[in-house]
């Protein structure tokens, strides 16, 4: 296995008006970039819709939450027909029995971070609940509740601090962190960019009424019973991602086959999934307008720099044209000055089918796209 190998993933994505990830004022996110205001989607929404693409895919599901408690909690109520009040406690007590420094559970029986395992692994936790029901039993009040606590962490703790470290390949891709728990860490083999139009934009607003149904007889015959502004984009994206394949294979159990599996169903989201903000009122479903991928053996090479000075749309040629001419002669000026030693397999497939220079072979379509990229892993990893 090489101890370099990296596939590195551009797209340019075309979304009409749209506002794909907001801030907290409810406006889309933005950054300046070549002393331009650019549209942004930012790297976390873009993973967290990738993510929750592939377990679909791979029908493997992780779960991220604070309310792992409240989780066990009703998987005993619905399979165990346990009371509400006593399956909250147990919920309480199985996650505590791990002993995480640092990891507490609140009044609302949250814990205080973000934990992230397999979905099976509520079964297990609650598997152990029921196991030690009895020293849930004993926590009738907070003297007795700490007493049993601490016999279910000798009891239990390590089982339940083994379901906590389980992975699932998304976890393998995006990796995982728990504070004080060294043993759940994960090193996560896929990194991705914030998202940048290769132009400049401005946000759009949007003034809105929402109409009453019944206006018959009432003083305001216009039936207007609510007024609004919402804000939009519409741009050019460009997006990149790098998946660290040896890493990915580590990270899986050294299973290079794996490896290759979960990197074309990443690479395959990747091109296609778009953020489902405001989709009801926007519908930005589009398919990406060109996925270029490269397989590479010295490093990653994002080609964002592209677009620092932004694309301009000239005689009404709109953005995506321009944009794939800035990106290819941009790849051909990179790869002439780090040189080509380190492409390993290079391709790509555009929306008007018409081939790229300095982009690699055109491979007509996303679907032979993938599958050449899942052959030159296999060849290489």
């Amino acid at each position: 296995m090489k101890r370099r190998l990296y596939l590195d993933l551009h797209v340019i994505h075309s979304y009409p008006l749209s506002c794909l990830n907001r801030d907290d004022l409810n406006i889309p996110k933005t950054a300046f970039y070549g002393g331009e205001q650019r549209g942004r989607i930012s790297s976390q929404s873009g993973k967290r819709h990738v993510r929750v693409e592939v377990e679909d895919r791979l029908g493997e599901w992780a779960v991220r939450t604070k309310r792992l408690p409240e989780c066990i909690a009703g998987e005993l109520v619905r399979a165990g027909g346990w009371e509400e009040e006593l399956a909250q406690r147990a919920g309480r007590m199985v996650v505590l029995a791990a002993d995480v420094k640092g990891v507490a559970v609140d009044g609302d029986n949250d814990t205080n971070s973000m934990l992230l395992l397999p979905k099976g692994g509520i079964v297990e936790l609650a598997g152990v609940a029921v196991e030690y029901r009895e020293l849930v039993e004993a926590g009738v009040d907070k003297k007795a509740e700490a007493a049993a606590q601490a016999k279910l962490v000798k009891a239990a703790g390590k089982r339940v601090l083994e379901v906590l470290r389980g992975r699932t390949s998304s976890i393998a891709a995006f990796g995982r962190m728990l504070a004080n728990e060294p043993g759940s860490a994960v090193a996560g083999a896929v990194q991705v960019a914030h998202q940048l139009t290769t132009h400049a934009l401005a946000v759009q607003p949007d003034y809105f009424t929402a109409v009453d149904d019944v206006t018959h007889g009432q003083e305001d015959e216009s039936g207007s019973a609510h007024l609004g502004t919402a804000y939009h984009t519409s741009g050019t994206y460009y997006r990149y991602s790098s998946v660290n394949l040896p890493e990915l294979a580590g990270n899986l159990g050294d299973d290079p086959v794996a490896a290759r599996e979960l990197a074309v169903e990443f690479a395959r989201a990747f091109a296609v999934v778009v953020p489902s903000a405001r989709k009801g009122s926007t519908a930005p479903f589009t398919p990406p307008s060109l996925v270029h991928a490269v397989l590479r053996g010295d490093q990653p090479v994002n080609l964002g720099g592209a677009f620092e000075k932004p694309v301009t749309a000239e005689r009404g040629s709109g953005f995506v044209e321009p944009s794939i001419e800035r990106l290819a002669a941009h790849a051909g000026a990179v790869n002439a000055f780090l040189g080509k030693a380190g492409v390993l397999a290079s391709a790509h497939t555009v929306l008007t089918g018409d081939a790229v220079d300095d982009l690699g072979d055109n491979a007509g379509s996303l679907e032979k796209l993938l599958s050449g990229i899942g052959t030159a892993i296999g060849e290489r990893l």
